[in-house]
């Protein structure tokens, strides 16, 4: 089946059934005026909601300050560091979790969404949240989660 052209005409059905490279989503969102801001998700719904209604909808770029701040990648961490609201993963912080917990440590996308629920706690609490998911992968029934940005490996 070949790849249908993404331009106005494009249908919605056709437009979900492909995978767009995100090069593809902002160069049909700038050519119809939608905000380019965001990731493949983001500028997709965008989309859609064009094609279906034909209206743009505005994009909300509203910025989050935070009132726990630090150099994420300089910084130096502990398990008492605080994860605040603007958490971001940074070789600094890879560093202390292959400290804390060894070369095997790895980032997943449970642990990852964790993190993003986890203002207020501490590194401690995420290194005892990894071991819990670490458990759970060693049950044979376990599946891996796949996080939408990486649909196109599937």
């Amino acid at each position: 089946m070949q790849i249908p052209t993404l331009n106005k005409n494009i249908s919605l059905t056709d437009f979900n059934d492909f995978y767009w490279l995100k090069e593809e989503l902002v160069s049909f969102c700038r050519n119809e005026s939608i905000g380019t801001v965001g990731g493949n998700q983001e500028l997709a719904k965008r989309i859609r909601a064009y094609i279906s209604t034909s209206e743009i909808v505005k994009v909300k770029t509203a910025i989050k300050k935070s009132k726990y701040t630090f150099d994420r990648k300089t910084e130096t961490l502990t398990k008492s560091t605080i994860i605040t609201d603007n958490y971001k993963n940074s070789e600094n912080v890879r560093a202390f979790f292959l400290t804390e917990i060894g070369s095997y440590f790895s980032f997943s996308v449970k642990l990852m969404n964790w993190m993003k629920q986890a203002k207020g706690k501490t590194l401690q609490d995420a290194i005892e949240k990894w071991k819990k998911i670490s458990a759970l992968k060693k049950d044979k029934d376990y599946q891996t989660e796949i996080a939408p940005q990486f649909e196109y490996n599937r």
